[in-house]
């Protein structure tokens, strides 16, 4: 505030004594002392004072965009003022830190007045050094509201004019701004500083407001650019408000350029969200799949309608996920990916090196691989590590046993199936194995198994790379490396007419024979050591060791079941052992624990009857179930439904 302000017939007499002998007034203001002291020094003619530095249009361009927001509230906030009782003709000015004008405000007449006069118009440059000591000038220096009236002007030229500017200040306290208001001298308000004041902290205010809820939108905006799902929202009318990047990606549009366009004109495609803004009923992770001029389009969707207070719809919000990601996210979450690599692989024998080699050929290739050996040899640890150092090692790794699916299963787990297709279907249907490995690898372990007529269809997804949901009508593009694996000889089941020929040749681009246990020698050692460390550490105790003879028991035994058994043994072995040396005595006892089932009764029977027999006793050991049954017989799950057939035997 302006202190110790002197009678004005006063004021002239005391700034000539300050340009002439730098003397003062003991009336005169100290803010005014260093005031004209400033305007002395900088040269300023006190007889003159009209502004003569105007910006042109392109340098007052960028800071009238900068100032965009100072200028607009400042005007929002004066008109708000002025339609107030008691209301009086002033000129507001909107002017930068550094004294440029940015725009003006309010009577007509009076704006007229002080362009002509002092040159008041946007882009002028209210400094000290071109105006001497102003409203503007003193309220930026003080960084306080000042009113300067008639002769407490610096310059002549502003006698007749009084005027009143406050700062703005930035939240750090600089001052990014400032008001001003304008009047004849003689029209000058007597509470104009208290105004300004006013008029100061209102702007100052709603800048800040505006400002905070700017920087929330920006917050907003960057969530919503950072979301890979899709976004967009459309009014009432169906016209879109805000779409995000991701949604123009999987759209195919520009997300800037639909901006207030109807979303029925922007896809071809009738879009599901109109009926929701028809309707009023949202939905939540709804798939949807609608055809496009390029293609199907696989969404997941949720929608939300939008109400006013009178529970009228006035927009809905949609968000929409590409089938292919949501698969990726389930995949990750149900782990649906390959654990194992080739350095997993144990074994340094002629045999395993060769399927190593093989295998890694395989894994730079992308034709379909098959493996054959014996149960229990690792062929699906070969078939993960062959996946994780393939280019689908980013992909999904899906796994499918075909002798453990029921029979009537297996076409609805392969391919999926829809809301309904057939009784007890999950209610909005359910993707398939195909579907979840879509960018991946699945794994069909134990494929001799798979029935007849399902290796037909199995053929045909392998040739065309898409399916059809059981009561579906649309394909469904499947990206997907098959690797199938078997414990049988299929080349006898293709002449026996268990497993179709042309499936055959389909699968067998890459064989790889893995070697049962007896056949890789030392391998057996490097097993027992790696089970022995392994599994003692699970217990919590030192591992044990094992005697030479012992060792020499282990590796002249058969292993029927492969590596699975000896880890069995060796588990078992471990658990029971008097002490920490492993005996061949206690080896043997356990490896004859394992000996055949079943006893000779001495009974000549025929072929005919001892397979019936042979069947009763592995349904029985299987307690009915037909697979494991079938595997218990080393024939596969069709055949022994054909003899169950002809002997007239009932599972039970």
């Amino acid at each position: 505030m302006v202190k110790g302000r002197m009678p004005m017939e006063g004021r002239e007499g005391a700034q000539e004594g300050c340009i002439n002998t730098d003397a003062f007034s003991a009336d005169i203001s100290p803010l005014f002392e260093m005031a004209w002291v400033r305007c002395r020094h900088l040269g300023v003619d006190p007889g003159s004072g009209r502004c003569s530095r105007v910006l042109s249009k392109s340098e007052l361009a960028p800071l009238l965009a900068e100032n965009k927001l100072f200028i607009e509230t400042t005007g929002a906030v004066f008109q708000e003022l002025s339609e107030l009782p008691g209301s009086f003709p002033v000129v507001i000015v909107v002017a930068t830190k550094d004294g440029v004008i940015l725009e003006t405000f309010g009577d007509t007449d009076a704006r007229k007045e002080l362009a002509a006069e002092l040159n008041l118009v946007p882009g002028a440059c209210w400094r000290e050094e071109e105006t001497g000591n102003t409203a503007l000038s003193m309220a930026i220096a003080a960084k306080e509201p000042v009113q300067v009236t008639g002769a407490e002007h610096y310059c002549r030229q502003y006698y007749a004019w009084s005027g009143t500017a406050a700062p703005l200040f930035s939240p750090a306290g600089q001052v990014i701004g400032v008001i001003g208001f304008f009047a004849r001298a003689e029209e000058a308000h007597p509470h104009a500083l208290v105004l300004v004041a006013a008029l100061a902290r209102a702007v100052a205010g709603k800048l800040k407001a505006v400002e905070q809820l700017e920087m929330q939108n920006k917050y907003q905006e960057a969530i919503l650019e950072s979301m890979f799902d899709g976004f967009l929202t459309i009014d009432g009318k169906g016209c879109v408000i805000h779409m995000n990047a991701s949604g123009g990606r999987i759209l195919g549009v520009d997300h800037k350029k639909v901006i207030g366009k109807f979303i029925g004109d922007i896809v071809d495609f009738k879009p599901v969200i109109l009926e929701v803004l028809k309707t009023g009923k949202g939905y939540v992770d709804k798939e949807f799949m609608v055809k496009t001029s390029t293609g199907f389009k696989h969404f997941m969707k949720t929608a939300v309608p939008i109400r006013d207070e009178n529970g009228r719809i006035t927009a809905v919000v949609d968000t929409f996920r590409e089938i292919k990601r949501v698969r990726n996210l389930v995949n990750q979450m149900v782990g649906a990916q390959a654990q194992f690599t080739f350095a997993d692989i144990i074994g340094n024998s002629r045999p395993i090196r060769e399927c190593l080699r093989l295998a890694k050929m395989a894994a730079q290739s992308s034709s379909q691989v098959l493996l054959q050996g014996e149960s229990g040899t690792g062929k699906e640890l070969f078939v993960q590590a062959i996946h994780n150092a393939s280019s689908r090692r980013d992909g999904p790794f899906v796994a499918l046993n075909c002798a453990a699916l029921p029979h009537e299963l297996i076409e609805s787990e392969l391919f999926g199936y829809e809301d309904g297709a057939f009784t007890g279907a999950s209610r909005g249907g359910r993707p398939g194995k195909f579907e979840l490995a879509s960018g991946g690898t699945i794994f069909f372990d134990e494929i001799g198994d798979m029935p007849l007529d399902m290796q037909a269809k199995l053929l045909r997804v392998l040739e065309e790379k898409r399916v059809v949901r059981l009561g579906g009508r649309h394909y469904i593009n499947c990206d997907v490396r098959v690797i199938a694996a078997t414990n049988r000889e299929l080349a006898r089941e293709v002449e026996i007419g268990n497993f179709r020929r042309d499936l055959y040749y389909r699968l067998n681009v890459i064989c790889i024979p893995l070697p049962p246990l007896r056949r890789r020698g030392t391998d057996i050692e490097l097993f027992i050591d790696h089970f022995t460390r392994q599994i003692s550490n699970q217990l919590g105790q030192e591992p044990c060791s094992f005697a030479p003879e012992a060792l020499q028991v282990m590796r002249s035994y058969p292993w029927p079941g492969n590596v699975r058994e000896l880890k069995n043994i060796v588990e078992r072995v471990l658990n029971t052992a008097p002490g920490p040396v492993i005996t061949a005595a206690e080896v043997t006892r356990h490896l004859r624990s394992q000996s055949e089932q079943g006893v000779l009764t001495g009974e000549l029977l025929s072929m005919e009857e001892l397979e019936r027999q042979a069947i009763q006793r592995a349904l029985k050991v299987a307690g009915g179930n037909i697979s494991r049954a079938a595997r218990l017989l080393r024939i596969s799950r069709n055949t022994l439904y054909n003899k169950l057939k002809k002997y007239r035997l009932e599972v039970g």
